[in-house]
């Protein structure tokens, strides 16, 4: 079976069967690199030190501020895909993927233009580090720069895959990733010079390889993938970017609180605290991978609603979005919570001061977030991303200003992350209110719908397993009875209490047909 024959029997697999596949290949995905993530940040923790490790992930998050542009780009471009696709606009294609890839380059190139003039100066004037560290932080600026380039050029790619709803590809593709990072890991324990540097030229090698097989795999599978001059549509461009200008208030957003974090805790705290947040950026990634096989799985089909008119059926999706993010992180998330210090302990060995406590927040904010997945999907599938994107953004941009004015007053560390926590639920309304506005969304049937009736499993469940910790078990028996009650007790609560009739059906119809489903498309009877 060649690879286009292997990838068309995937793509062909329409409604619930499609959803099933795509779900299972997302979290075989995400289940895979959360694993190897887990095993790869304590080598590397241990390999680099707890400074250097603050560092890089410093150095990183400095960039990734920088490049909250890309953001915005990244949300454009899928758009634009998404919705010709479902548009059955074929010949539009080639000129999006054109006109993408031309802005894409033309900002990537601009922004490590302006990361490398400027490095040195960053590194010396700006960045809480030690004085001995300092080349070390140029060279790493320069590098990490440069990985930006490739990440921000690769964006259109990435893009038509999960237009074309491709999660197999990028599952496979992202895992060979995660693998390679692991090697790197235990490479760097050998590196006889500065494991940093070495570290990070790693990860350089890393992105120039994907680059090469995501372009070189997209450019076999699909037809509108071109790099032709006469391609380049500047009313599209125009259009394009228009659209990205006010996703760049929501990009500067999703900066704020993220990479802008790590940045605002440096000048305050020093790189000791970077290590400790960047700890807990490793546990969101793990919990919120989660989330992300369901959002991942749906995000194409709300877009692809819109682009058919089908207004009532987009909305529900995004309803169900919103419920099926919180309930699979949730799972995870809550046993997390309550268990923090042992399994930190048990991941890390020596676990950096204010780890716990940020992860355990870290959680709480992962639960907020998923109570509005798919509602920015809804405001870029019908295009009204204006207001959507000012009133939010605006709410959001206040985490830094707040976070410093708090830190100046002498506030701990972790209050950044709970500022963060509470303007994401003030933003929650905000998003609500402006669906109201636009598409007659009922909030409470939205309240009721998702917080209610997903808040008597989580209480129930937790509750129960507080409860009985009263019986002073060992660490490790306590651990595996707290995660197997939510993964036995909670779902059991879940279906009864948290899903509705039609939730409960699509429920039933995707886990019969996803067995099925997956051995039609590789060619199994």
């Amino acid at each position: 079976m060649t690879i286009n024959n292997f990838f068309s029997r995937i793509s062909r697999q329409k409604g619930s069967s499609r959803v099933a596949i795509n779900t299972v290949i997302i979290y075989g995905q995400r289940l895979s690199a959360a694993a190897i993530a887990l095993i790869t940040t304590p080598i590397i923790l241990n390999a680099l030190g707890v400074d250097d490790y603050g560092l890089y992930v410093l150095t990183v998050g400095f960039v990734g501020m920088l490049s909250f542009v890309n953001w915005s780009l990244s949300a454009a471009t899928q758009r634009f895909i998404a919705f010709a696709l479902g548009a059955g606009d074929t010949g539009r294609l080639k000129r999006i993927f054109a006109s993408a890839f031309f802005i894409h380059f033309l900002y990537g190139l601009l922004l490590f233009l302006l990361i490398a003039l400027s490095a040195g100066a960053i590194a010396e004037r700006f960045l809480n580090i030690p004085a001995e560290r300092t080349e070390a932080a140029k060279i790493i600026l320069y590098i990490v720069s440069v990985i930006t380039f490739i990440n921000i050029i690769t964006v259109p790619f990435t893009g038509l895959f999960r237009a074309h709803e491709n999660f197999l590809y990028l599952g496979l593709v992202a895992i060979f990733e995660s693998v390679l990072k692991l090697g790197i890991a235990v490479a760097i324990l050998f590196v006889p010079f500065d494991k940093l540097i070495a570290y990070a030229a790693f990860l350089l090698g890393v992105s120039v390889l994907v680059f090469i097989i995501n372009t070189g795999i997209c450019k076999k599978l699909y037809s509108e993938v071109n790099f032709q001059g006469k391609n380049l549509d500047k009313p599209l461009i125009a259009e394009m970017l228009g659209f990205m200008g006010w996703s760049i208030l929501g990009a500067a957003a999703i900066m704020g609180r993220n990479q802008g974090v790590s940045v605002i805790l440096n000048l305050f705290f020093g790189v000791v605290v970077n290590a400790a947040y960047g700890i807990a950026m490793q546990v969101k990634f793990a919990v919120g991978m989660l989330a992300q096989g369901i959002t991942g799985s749906i995000s194409p089909q709300i877009v692809k609603s819109a682009g058919a008119g089908e207004t009532e059926k987009m909305i529900y999706l995004m309803r169900t979005m919103s419920k099926l993010a919180v309930l699979t992180t949730s799972m995870v998330a809550i046993p997390f919570l309550i268990e923090a210090p042992y399994i930190l302990k048990l991941w890390l060995g020596n676990v950096p001061e204010w780890a716990v406590v940020f992860s355990r927040l870290i959680i709480v904010f992962v639960l907020a977030t998923g109570l509005s997945a798919g509602i920015q999907t809804v405001f870029d599938a019908i295009g009204k991303v204006k207001l959507f994107n000012i009133y939010v953004s605006l709410v959001l941009l206040l985490n830094l200003p707040l976070a410093f004015l708090f830190f100046k007053l002498g506030a701990p560390a972790y209050t950044i992350i709970l500022t963060g926590i509470f303007l994401e639920v003030i933003a929650l309304f905000v998003r609500l209110f402006l669906l109201k506005k636009y598409l007659g969304f009922s909030i409470p049937l939205f309240l009721y719908d998702i917080i209610f009736r997903l808040s008597l499993p989580i209480l129930a469940t937790a509750g129960l397993v507080l409860v009985l910790k009263q019986i002073n078990l060992p660490a490790l028996p306590q651990l595996v009875f707290t995660f197997m009650c939510f993964f036995s007790v909670y779902p059991a609560l879940v279906y009864r209490f948290s899903l509705d009739e039609r939730q409960k059906e699509a429920a039933h119809e995707i886990i019969s047909k996803t067995v099925s489903s997956a051995k039609k498309a590789v060619g199994f009877k």
